[in-house]
């Protein structure tokens, strides 16, 4: 089994983000796909190609990850704004890929924290 993170780019967070994601999941590092960009993802305004063709090649685990403490993709926004913003995306997501768990992970004051869960659903392909 497989996974799929999207996340901030942020040097403050990246790293935690991917090691919380790995001891929720029990994949190790080479078991995922990673997408980063500033603003993590709640700055996608759909599903990317990457999560896609992760998707595609068995990714059963998928988290969609932010942070707050000032994220640069999203200036000015506040860490319950931002909080918000990764549960519906992680919501939004998951309407695509009914197969998969979906987490959605927030990162602020050091720590990464799960802000929502979903459990797969739908029969396989």
């Amino acid at each position: 089994m497989y996974g799929f993170l999207q996340l901030c780019a942020d040097r403050r967070f990246h790293r935690l983000t991917m090691l919380e994601f790995e001891r929720i999941t029990g994949l190790a590092a080479n078991e995922y796909w990673i997408e980063a960009r500033a603003g993590g993802a709640p700055s996608w305004s759909d599903n990317s190609k990457t999560s896609r063709y992760a998707y595609g090649e068995g990714a059963r685990y998928m988290g969609w990850a932010g942070h707050g403490d000032h994220c640069g993709g999203f200036p000015g926004v506040s860490n319950e704004e931002m909080r918000q913003k990764v549960e519906r995306a992680m919501k939004s997501r998951a309407e695509e890929f009914p197969q998969a768990e979906h987490i959605a992970l927030f990162a602020h004051g050091g720590g990464v924290e799960v802000v929502a869960r979903t459990a797969p659903r739908g029969t396989p392909e």
